[in-house]
């Protein structure tokens, strides 16, 4: 079959490999859409540390071609989603319901092969049925759904309170869905394309501000009239966009920083603002037992997914999408379609 394949020192070639063989408890699923997320292109070149010969992509739906003979409750033919992460059950963290901290690093993608290949053979427990009437690439959204909602828990924001979510990409707009959902009454989405405007409003954004220009957090607390800014949502994970949710704080503020920064990204921050601002600042990592739920928005269209997605690639055009997705700020979302 063909799949990318990223070998040493990040060189990732599109290549002819095995099809893989499934253990007796894994599902072997044709890929019929994969989306490109971060974490991809920061693998592909160099920034993350994973596996060697590993082939990439997390996000994706398909159908089931084959199963283990211990397989039960899917049959040839299902649509469905597959989960990333991939747990080992037997650390300290995973025992105490914590999957997200083991021990192994786990994940589909990262540490074990991916999607951006024509099959991929995924554990049973990671395999989870999307209805047949839902296109294969809004179920690939689940992954990336599924880490929002995780984020969201986190911060735990309350009907009736305000928002501000710093970064228009596929992830924030999903926040403004979500921020919608919870009953988040004034929400203010700061992006970097102006042109995304309107989709934001479309998507329940009360206001849009371009994060580009100067003087955006004066702007911001003009719109709340210098009053209280309850919850802060970063999905950029740059210096200045973590600072601007810095700076943007007040009494009560509560941040998430959801954002993937650089590794050697440093920002500062007052412990006596903390403290006297009782500020909370917390962080969100991966999606534990947070799919299902996904599944069930997009399922029900209770997010909407159709307007991120801005490019389409087959797997043979591959690198041209990695190029869109390096190089065009007006992408959003990326697929990569399976026969």
């Amino acid at each position: 079959m063909k799949a990318y394949v990223c070998h040493q020192n990040s060189e990732c070639y599109l290549e002819n490999v095995p099809r893989p063989d499934i253990k007796e408890d894994e599902v072997l699923i044709k890929v019929k859409t994969s989306g490109i997320c971060g974490t991809d292109y920061h693998i592909k070149k160099g920034d993350f540390q994973t596996k060697e010969n590993l082939i990439l992509g997390h996000e994706f739906a398909g159908i089931v071609e084959d199963m283990g003979d211990k397989v039960e409750g899917y049959k040839k033919g299902d649509h469905v989603i597959g989960d990333p992460m991939t747990p080992c059950f037997h650390c300290e963290y995973c025992k105490s319901g914590q999957v997200n901290y083991c021990v192994e690093l786990p994940g589909i993608g990262v540490n074990e092969d991916g999607s951006f290949a024509e099959y991929i053979a995924v554990p049973q427990s990671n395999v989870h049925q999307l209805d047949e009437d839902v296109p294969f690439e809004v179920g690939a959204f689940a992954e990336p759904l599924s880490c929002c909602l995780r984020g969201f828990d986190q911060l735990d924001p309350t009907q009736g309170e305000n928002m501000v979510i710093i970064g228009d990409g596929p992830i924030g707009l999903m926040m403004v869905q979500l921020a919608k959902l919870a009953g988040i009454s004034d929400l203010v989405l700061v992006g970097g394309e102006k042109d995304r405007k309107e989709l934001a409003h479309n998507l329940g954004a009360d206001k849009f501000l371009d994060g580009t220009k100067a003087g955006v957090a004066e702007k911001i607390n003009d719109y709340f009239k210098n009053g209280q800014i309850k919850n802060i949502i970063e999905a950029v994970g740059l210096k200045q966009t973590l600072n601007l949710s810095l700076k943007i704080k007040t009494y009560g503020s509560q941040i998430l920083w959801f954002g993937v920064p650089d590794p050697e990204t440093k920002v500062e921050i007052s412990p006596q603002e903390v403290f006297e601002k009782e500020i909370k600042l917390v962080g969100s990592l991966m999606n534990p037992y947070t799919i299902s739920r996904a599944v069930n928005l997009l399922e029900n269209n209770k997010i909407d997914v159709d307007p991120l997605i801005t490019h389409r690639f087959k797997l043979d055009d591959i690198e041209k999408a990695f190029e869109i997705y390096e190089n065009d700020n007006k992408r959003i979302k990326i697929m990569i379609e399976g026969e």
